[in-house]
């Protein structure tokens, strides 16, 4: 049974060729996109079991999709396609930093995720459920992600995202999301969604508003610069290993599926974990998030392992 359980939505991205606007690039490649469905294909390319709970159409693009699952190893087992629906578009511009825009286009058969979706069977054994705002986009999709906590005997770890305006009223995601951090092991942002989520800036004051408000952990990363964290009236920072940086547009997914790719063989919560391990774990996702952005796309850049013995040898060798 998967011990990682990640639910979300999944889009098609389409990667310029070169950096500059729309209208100044060639040519796209087309990549699997999504940030819940880029951690699922993380987590299991670093040999751990995780499945991805989400609805997909009937289109070519999500049989595109469902093939980048299938590929990483990702159990697909509860993922639902949706007649007549179709997967969603996202056209990603780059600046010479790498760092990305996106524009959406087309349908998005995510929208419909529901309680029908949230099935017993795939929560028995798991370790780890992984959220973000794409689920609680609807009513229905608050529903399901409800259904799906009470479901969990592991560890609730939640990296919200941005919210679109399209996707719904940002105040109201908002607090649809902090139903969900004071039922969490560990929240994770980027340090660009600190002020909409908590009403800070400084990513420090952000991780322990996170803390006040009900989650164990909390993780604020600081893209070049690493990342900050706070659990049990402590906190620190680790560096970002120093890399050539092509593309950012999967790091913090990366970051996350390192993070909870080693959580999952921990014996205890993260915040029982002894501070030295803690800090051990934080420390290799952001190893993983780093090795991300030296390649085009999400999930390229991290390690394909066997199982669960590379991860942790993985993890040793980076913290070195």
């Amino acid at each position: 049974m998967p011990k990682v359980l990640v639910i979300g939505e999944a889009f098609v991205d389409f990667l310029p060729r070169q950096t500059g606007s729309i209208k100044q690039v060639d040519g796209f490649e087309m990549h699997g996109g999504g940030a819940p469905c880029n951690v699922a294909r993380g987590v299991s390319k670093l040999g751990i079991d995780a499945a991805f709970i989400s609805v997909l159409g009937v289109d070519e693009f999500s049989d595109f999709i469902i093939n980048q699952l299938d590929g990483d190893g990702v159990n697909i087992d509860y993922l639902r396609r949706l007649e007549g629906g179709r997967t969603q578009l996202c056209f990603v511009t780059l600046d010479d930093r790498g760092d990305r825009q996106f524009t959406g286009r087309g349908p998005d058969a995510s929208l419909s995720f529901g309680v029908q979706d949230i099935k017993p069977a795939a929560f028995a054994d798991s370790r780890v459920l992984m959220l973000s705002c794409g689920s609680l986009r609807t009513r229905q999709g608050v529903y399901a992600v409800e259904r799906g906590i009470q479901l969990s005997p592991g560890w609730v770890c939640c990296d919200p995202g941005t919210c679109p305006p399209e996707w719904c009223d940002p105040q109201l995601m908002r607090r649809r999301l902090w139903g969900v951090f004071t039922r969490c092991e560990l929240v994770k942002c980027a340090d660009h969604e600190t002020f909409w989520l908590t009403g800070e800036d400084d990513p420090l004051k952000a991780a322990q508003a996170f803390i006040k408000g009900g989650a164990k952990c909390a993780i604020v990363t600081l893209g070049a610069e690493g990342a900050l964290w706070a659990r049990n009236g402590e906190h620190g920072r680790v560096p970002s290993a120093d890399v050539d940086v092509l593309d950012t547009t999967g790091a913090g997914d990366a970051f996350m599926s390192g993070l909870i790719a080693l959580l999952s063989t921990k014996p205890v919560a993260p915040s029982q974990l002894p501070t030295e391990e803690w800090v051990k774990l934080v420390r290799f996702a952001s190893y993983i998030g780093a090795l991300a952005v030296t390649q085009l796309g999400a999930v390229h850049g991290i390690p394909k392992l066997e199982n669960q013995e590379m991860l942790v040898e993985l993890s040793l060798s980076s913290n070195d």
